[in-house]
């Protein structure tokens, strides 16, 4: 067995786990040396026999428990705690079961079959269901392209498929910025204010450092024919928001943590929207906007 620490935003999680077992290249960028008291501590284990695992679990479901159903999830709860049962889409059978026997410690079982696919960051991280540690920080994890400009972070979010990534891409052409997270970023609010820190998983843009900046700005994409930015109305940008934001939905406490810090997000960072297209003018578009906010003339 191996084991190591990793600090992810301002959590530390322990991974110990069989010595022939993959895991992901960019997880291996938050490793750290600091060894602190009150890491999270996964045990990580193959089994021949993942139904069994699932069975056995299952046979301490708590009575009257809920359990949420999805094509790709299961989730209920025994005496220790949550219990997750994973698949691939479609598949029948789960390629890892997780038990968390307290608030520290969490069980996973990966199925022997899928080993060579554990280098993939969504496989591999799916499992450790990193979501719940980090609003134990107040910490919300958005479905964004995370680009820096002047040591600033500036946060694209929208659906899959909005162009992100291509927004991103624009900027770094015609602003000399650079892409941080081409999928994902850590939402920390700290005493000087909001920072988006570094995430290990970024899906296909395979763009991934870890890196902490303060936020600028988040903007809301939309595709169009003609480029517009202005400012968001905090109902309107909660209500966005929360659809790209990590969530479980099961969880009634989960929940009410993310609605809380998105309020005082909100309160405290600018939303925009940007209907936009592919060009350089969608980029002046969105910086011409942020400038006039900032400067008090374009305010909605």
């Amino acid at each position: 067995m191996r084991s190591n620490r990793y600090l992810i935003g301002r959590i530390q999680i322990e991974l110990n786990m069989p010595d022939d077992m993959l895991s992901p290249q960019n997880l291996k960028k938050f490793l750290t040396n600091e060894r602190e008291t009150g890491a999270v501590i996964y045990t990580l284990e193959f089994s021949d026999d993942i139904q069994s695992i699932e069975s056995m679990l299952r046979a301490r479901k708590l009575e009257g428990s809920r359990e949420v159903k999805r094509d790709n999830l299961h989730v209920f709860t025994t005496e220790c705690g949550e219990c997750r049962v994973i698949n691939f889409h479609g598949a029948k059978m789960p390629y890892a079961v997780t038990c968390q026997k307290d608030e520290d410690h969490v069980q996973v079982w990966f199925d022997r079959g899928t080993e060579h696919m554990l280098i993939y960051d969504t496989v591999f991280l799916s499992a450790l269901s990193l979501e719940k540690q980090m609003i134990r920080d107040a910490g919300l994890i958005l479905h964004s392209a995370y680009m820096c400009r002047e040591d600033q972070a500036i946060l694209f979010s929208a659906p899959s498929e909005t162009g992100k990534s291509t927004q991103a891409d624009l900027w770094e052409k015609y602003r000399g910025t650079r892409t941080v997270n081409g999928d994902r970023s850590l939402l920390l609010r700290k005493e000087e204010g909001w920072y988006a820190c570094g995430w290990p998983v970024c899906g296909s843009s395979e763009i991934c450092y870890n890196e902490s900046y303060p936020i600028r700005a988040v903007v809301m994409l939309k595709q169009a024919k003609e480029n517009l930015a202005y400012r968001m109305k905090p109902v309107e940008a909660f209500r966005e928001l929360m659809g790209q934001i990590t969530i479980n939905t099961w969880d009634i406490p989960f929940q009410m943590k993310v609605m809380d810090q998105l309020e005082i997000l909100l309160r405290e960072i600018p939303v925009y929207r940007l209907e936009c297209n592919i060009s350089e003018d969608a980029v002046k578009c969105l910086e011409r906007a942020i400038l006039q906010d900032e400067t008090g003339e374009n305010r909605i």
